[in-house]
């Protein structure tokens, strides 16, 4: 054995300070290896407000509480600019993309239905005629995500966990609940107007756990609806919106005039989706996304966990009332307190300091466009019936008498491709000959066929929107824009969506909660930016279709 000896204690206080200093690196070097990667948080909640404007942030702000929307602006991270880019902008799209990173071309998900050319039927976005309903006997349980055809955030953390991970959704739109919680998902849950319960389908178990059957033996949603809906302030305090009376507000049923108060237990009777297009369908959602929370013991886990949150009221109030309305406001301050209900209990349940939560909406809305032409500003409606009859008269003489037109779908045209091959005729032309009619019509601004967004030609502005939300297998023939403010719409009260315009794209995205700064950023976004944002903050793949980009200002 060999000895080292050292002359003096000199000597060994440098061997000394070698090992310290070696130690200490080693040290650091292990901290530093902890450090590479993001600590991940107990839980993700993510929030999506249907038809949320990213201005009713600024034009509400004043009257907000402390703890709901003002509490996620002024302690997270705050997008002002961030946008769908894509065509068209309606509820199943818009989910599908937050929760995917990617638009209708990839997740396939084009609009909330669609016409099938292979089976020649209508196809709703979640419908499934192979699964049972449960909470329920009707159709409305025969829901499931088998259309999406890609993976979701859920998907991937539910992967990377080796299925450890808890994931569910709820909302009460099906499609709403479905699309953000994923393929993958652990469960769904959403509301049926008939028998006024939350339920879900066999997709995700046979039968449905026994908390949420106690939850529907409360009648919950009766109990909401037990009450007037008055403004939540005085009448006279709601200065950003329109007065309580104008002939652009749709009326319920039995209403003679859209105003305050809306005697709700005498209306309950006239509509079974009543609970939906009231403030308190919201609060039934808070109250049940709090019993997912406890009974599914979300965030108690060893991995993180998953909650997808869609907020649907705000839909039905706005296409009822239109953006301007008393109702809109007043819906939108109560889903502040809603908001602020929501993270006292993440705060309680979970811990401040371990859950990320992100808010964004699937849509904005337009102005109604009376009331933009009656302020002189643009907009009008558009009944697409008298377009698309007198196009059939025109392709009659010009191809010979037939149905070429197989299905109208909104702005959409579907060819019979079967019949025009066995004519013999060229599909591009016969596509070409519906685009340059239709765009003869008052309030049409344009319109793209699908060969010639099948051709690879790159274009920018609404070119682009249309080609990101393109999908060769379900996407139909002839794509219709309307102009700006124009809307395809029944009523001349209310409002719509699905443009490519600003007032249907720019949406809130907020980022709050565990690893996330606090901050603002201006520059323009994508929605598709969210799920790969999500993902490297939980150190995991990103979703199998996504095009977005990590969002470096959330992620320092």
């Amino acid at each position: 054995m060999n000895v080292i000896k050292f002359n003096s204690l000199k000597s060994v206080f440098f061997l000394l300070l070698i090992l310290t200093a070696g130690s200490t690196i080693a040290q650091n070097a292990k901290t530093e290896s902890k450090e590479i990667f993001y600590k991940k948080p107990k839980l993700v909640v993510g929030i999506v407000v249907d038809q949320m404007r990213y201005d009713y942030l600024v034009r509400f702000y004043d009257k907000y509480g402390e703890n709901g929307f003002k509490r996620l602006l002024t302690g997270g991270f705050n997008y002002t600019n961030a946008v769908f880019d894509y065509v068209p902008t309606y509820t199943g799209c818009g989910h599908a993309s937050i929760f995917t990173g990617s638009g209708p071309a990839n997740h396939g998900i084009v609009s909330n239905d669609w016409y099938d050319r292979y089976s020649r039927k209508a196809l709703y976005c979640v419908s499934d005629s192979t699964v049972k309903p449960l909470g329920t006997t009707s159709v409305s349980g025969k829901m499931s995500p088998r259309n999406l055809f890609t993976s979701t955030i859920g998907d991937e953390l539910k992967l990377a966990s080796n299925f450890r991970s808890k994931v569910i959704g709820v909302a009460l739109k099906d499609r709403g609940s479905i699309l953000t919680a994923g393929s993958g998902a652990d469960a769904a849950y959403w509301h049926d107007p008939y028998s006024n319960n939350m339920i879900s389908s066999t997709y995700y178990f046979n039968e449905l756990p026994k908390w949420v059957e106690n939850f529907n033996k409360r009648k919950v949603a009766d109990s909401l609806l037990s009450k007037s809906w008055t403004t939540l302030l005085p009448i006279e305090k709601y200065t950003e919106s329109t007065p309580d009376n104008t002939p652009y507000e749709g009326l319920f049923d039995g209403e003679k005039t859209p105003t305050f108060p809306h005697n709700l237990p005498a209306l309950k009777d006239s509509s079974s989706e009543l609970i939906r297009q009231v403030p308190m369908g919201n609060t039934l959602t808070t109250m049940f996304a709090k019993e997912i929370l406890k009974n599914e013991k979300l965030g108690k886990g060893n991995e993180t966990d998953l909650l997808a949150i869609s907020y649907t009221s705000t839909d039905y109030v706005g296409h009822m009332f239109g953006i301007n309305a008393i109702e809109l406001q007043d819906t939108y301050l109560r889903l502040d307190i809603e908001i602020a209900d929501l993270l006292k209990s993440l705060d309680e349940y979970v811990g401040k300091d371990n859950y990320t939560l992100f808010l964004s909406a699937d849509h904005a809305a337009a102005n109604n466009p009376v009331f933009s032409s009656d302020n002189n500003l643009k907009g009008g409606i558009i009944s697409m019936k008298p377009i698309i009859d007198s196009l059939k008269g025109y392709l009659n003489n010009i191809y010979g008498t037939a149905d070429y037109i197989m299905n109208t779908n909104s702005q959409n045209i579907y060819l019979d491709r079967v019949l025009i091959e066995k004519k013999n005729i060229n599909l591009r032309d016969i596509q070409e000959r519906c685009a340059r009619f239709v765009i003869g019509f008052e309030g049409v601004a344009t319109a793209v066929t699908a060969s010639d967004l099948l051709s690879g030609t790159h274009r920018s502005g609404m070119y682009e929107l249309i080609q990101n939300g393109f999908n060769q297998k379900r996407s139909s023939d002839v794509i219709i824009q309307l102009q700006s403010g124009w809307l395809s719409w029944s009523t001349k009260t209310g409002t719509s969506h699905g443009s490519g315009y600003r007032y249907d794209t720019h949406v809130p995205l907020l980022f709050y909660g565990k690893n996330i700064p606090q901050g603002k950023g201006h520059n323009q976004v994508s929605i598709m930016d969210i799920a790969p944002t999500i993902c490297t903050l939980l150190n995991i793949e990103f979703p199998s279709g996504s095009v977005g980009k990590p969002l470096v200002e959330v992620l320092k």
